[in-house]
């Protein structure tokens, strides 16, 4: 079996770990059937090829893909960008892919959907 990709976009390394720990136990994962790259500290290998992955889980991140471009932080504007130029691959082959908060707000981004980082809403 091919193992999964997990993307993550927290900064922080006790939110990261937790995250990653949450996906390997609800996904009935072990840590040897992914391969976990951690955006905020480095960029998407140039050569990875979604086919040398069963699926593609990407995880939340400290902001949202509707925040203000022009005060956005830079390593969060990278990592967006990062995952945007994946969306294209991820969508056109069908890729088994998972967002979790900022990961599912990217692929909507990316599909047209109005995106808002507001916590809540009304019917």
């Amino acid at each position: 079996m091919k193992p999964f990709l997990i993307l993550q976009l927290r900064p922080e390394d006790e939110a990261a770990d937790s995250e990653f720990a949450a996906i390997l136990a609800k996904g009935g994962l072990d840590a040897a059937d992914t391969r976990r790259i951690r955006l905020d500290r480095e960029d998407l290998p140039q050569n990875l090829s979604l086919d040398d992955y069963s699926g593609m889980i990407l995880g939340g991140g400290p902001g949202c893909v509707s925040d203000d471009h022009a005060t956005k932080d830079p390593l969060e504007a990278r990592m967006e960008a990062a995952m945007l130029s994946l969306m294209p691959k991820i969508t056109q082959r069908d890729i088994p892919f998972m967002g979790c908060c900022a990961g599912i707000g990217l692929l909507g981004h990316y599909l047209g959907a109005e995106v808002s980082n507001t916590k809540g809403y009304s019917i």
